[in-house]
C-alpha cells in the first residue's frame, strides 16, 4: 500500500514538473581557452579590472583600469603588466622590480594560485602623479585545476 502511494506521488510530481533531458539540450560551444569567457567581461567592466594570463601578460583591461594605472591604452594587450605599469616602492618612491613582484596581480600567479590575494600598490602615472591602489586578485584555474591566470579588481585609496 505504501509503495502504491509513493508511485502515485511520483507520478503526480512528474506531471507538475517539466523534466528536461540535459543530454538533448543544445549547448554553446566550449570556449577556446579557459580564459576566453573572461575576456569581454574584463574589457567591458565598469570597475577597474585587469585579466592576466599565467605569465602575467595583459589579456584584457577595462578603460577604468587604464586610467587608474596611468598607462597608455595602446599596446597593453599581450605585454607583461610590470612592463606597462610603473610600480613604485612606498618608502623610496622609486621604481622597484623587487617590490613590484609582491603586488597582488603578480604574486597570485607566483604562488601558484592558492587563493585570493590582496595588496596595496603605488603606481606612477606618465605625468609623475603617484596613486595608491588597493588590488584584489583572484586566481583562475582550468577544469583540471591548473592555474591559467588571474583577474584583479582595483580601487583607488583616498587619503
Amino acid at each position: 500500500m505504501r509503495l502504491e502511494r509513493l508511485a502515485t506521488a511520483d507520478s503526480a510530481l512528474a506531471q507538475m514538473l517539466h523534466v528536461v533531458d540535459l543530454g538533448s539540450v543544445d549547448r554553446a560551444p566550449a570556449a577556446t581557452t579557459p580564459l576566453s569567457h573572461w575576456l569581454s567581461a574584463a574589457a567591458a567592466a565598469h570597475d577597474p579590472c585587469v585579466l592576466l594570463d599565467d605569465a602575467g601578460r595583459v589579456l584584457a583591461i577595462s578603460p577604468a583600469a587604464v586610467s587608474l594605472l596611468g598607462c597608455s591604452e595602446g599596446g597593453l594587450i599581450g605585454r607583461n603588466l610590470l612592463d606597462v605599469v610603473d610600480v613604485v616602492d612606498f618608502d623610496s618612491g622609486t621604481s622597484s622590480p623587487d617590490y613590484a613582484a609582491r603586488i597582488a596581480p603578480v604574486a597570485v600567479l607566483a604562488t601558484g594560485g592558492g587563493g585570493l590575494m590582496r595588496s596595496l600598490m603605488r603606481v606612477r602615472h606618465r605625468d609623475g602623479e603617484r596613486v595608491t591602489i588597493d588590488a584584489a586578485a583572484v586566481p583562475l584555474h582550468d577544469d583540471r585545476g591548473r592555474l591559467v591566470g588571474s583577474l584583479t579588481f582595483l580601487a583607488p585609496v583616498r587619503a
